[in-house]
């Protein structure tokens, strides 16, 4: 029956962040078709300062959430309010950056969702939890589509910043009878450090490429670049779910062996899927993009290490082991980001690609490392 359940509850997670990842990734390769490559890379640039923000206001607290919610430590409600004072902050500094406000309260948005929707997750309210993030999904898909005939960049931005507001109405039962108890965040701080450190190293990775190729090369490399990362994004659903299943499952000490098998198997499946079956659509669909081809399927052999990656965080956060999560995700980042430059001059969006698969296979490696370290350490 336990066996039972865990298979359903990590259906439930995988299944609603797929059919998300899956609704989204079709929505922004449809928009690949109806605007300029420029202009999807200015979009994909924007995306860039807004996911940087969010995470600087996290302030390490939403790995906080994921571990210790599990363990009856109630973190929750004074992290909310910390995260919400320091987005607000964030969301003005976006609007004196980008001078676009619906871009800073965008900002707000995405932190108040994030953070409620981590709540649910950390407490195991996988149905909530998927109820809300497909619904969201949808909506936003059909009004962004709407308000872009309207707006433009801008209406696609109000479309995702309306669609955080309905989960307002979880708070109140994460909040209810619990006191905001900031001395439990300060009895944590170094835990909170060191996931705040490793949130950002991460995010860097993830977001702050799309800032650097901007920067370097401009919005057209960066447009066809997004475009293949909007790939990525698809294909990343497995491990991302896989994190997110497990971190709240190690650190309440609960293991699930065939799930991280069967999760690594069914990654290296759908990267050859991806490998043979890309070519084929974008030549026939968008061959617009047609440069973005090669890269797509260099990044897709990346999924397999990713998702090894990810079990293995799960585990080291489980056992609030977040220093060795923190040297591995600002080495990948740092070595990301200096290949990027090195290779993206050399080779344009290949040696970025390439860059990418290097950084995260040296993460696992390293990782891997590390466990066979502490299994073989006497101590």
């Amino acid at each position: 029956m336990v066996v039972t359940k865990k298979a359903k509850d990590f259906l439930t997670l995988g299944s609603s962040n797929m059919i998300s990842s899956l609704v989204y990734g079709i929505f922004w390769l449809y928009l690949a078709t109806i605007i300029e490559k420029t202009e999807y890379g200015e979009l994909g640039f924007f995306m860039g300062i807004i996911n940087v923000g969010i995470t600087i206001s996290f302030l390490g607290l939403r790995q906080t959430i994921m571990v210790y919610e599990p363990k009856k430590v109630n973190v929750f409600p004074a992290a909310f309010v910390l995260i919400l004072i320091s987005s607000t902050i964030s969301s003005i500094v976006v609007y004196f950056i980008t001078q676009n406000l619906v871009v800073s309260i965008l900002l707000i948005g995405f932190a108040i969702f994030t953070v409620i929707i981590t709540g649910l997750n950390s407490k195991q309210l996988y149905k909530k939890y998927s109820i809300h993030l497909i619904s969201r999904t949808m909506l936003t898909v059909v009004l962004a589509l709407i308000l872009h005939n309207f707006l433009g960049i801008t209406g696609i931005f109000l479309a995702y910043f309306l669609t955080t507001i309905p989960i307002l109405k979880e708070l109140p039962s994460l909040i209810r009878n619990n006191k905001f108890e900031f001395s439990v965040l300060k009895s944590k701080i170094s835990f909170i450090s060191y996931s705040y450190e490793n949130a950002l190293s991460t995010v860097f990775f993830q977001w702050g490429d799309k800032l650097v190729i901007g920067a370097l090369f401009g919005f057209s490399l960066l447009g066809s670049y997004y475009f293949a990362a909007q790939f990525l994004w698809l294909l990343q659903v497995i491990p991302r779910s896989v994190q997110q299943y497990l971190l709240p499952q190690e650190a309440a000490g609960q293991k699930n062996t065939k799930i991280k098998i069967f999760s690594v198997i069914f990654s290296g499946l759908i990267s050859v899927v991806t490998i043979i079956f890309v070519p084929i659509g974008i030549e026939n669909l968008l061959p617009q993009y047609q440069d973005s081809i090669l890269a797509i399927q260099i990044m897709s052999v990346g999924l397999i290490p990713l998702t090894i990656s990810s079990i293995q965080q799960s585990q080291f956060l489980g056992r609030e082991n977040s220093k060795i999560v923190l040297i591995g995700s600002i080495s990948q980042s740092g070595l990301y980001l200096i290949l990027l430059v090195i290779l993206g001059q050399s080779y344009g969006l290949v040696g970025i690609a390439l860059s990418f698969l290097a950084a995260v296979i040296i993460r696992t490696v390293f990782n891997q490392f590390i466990q066979k370290y502490f299994q073989n350490d006497p101590s």
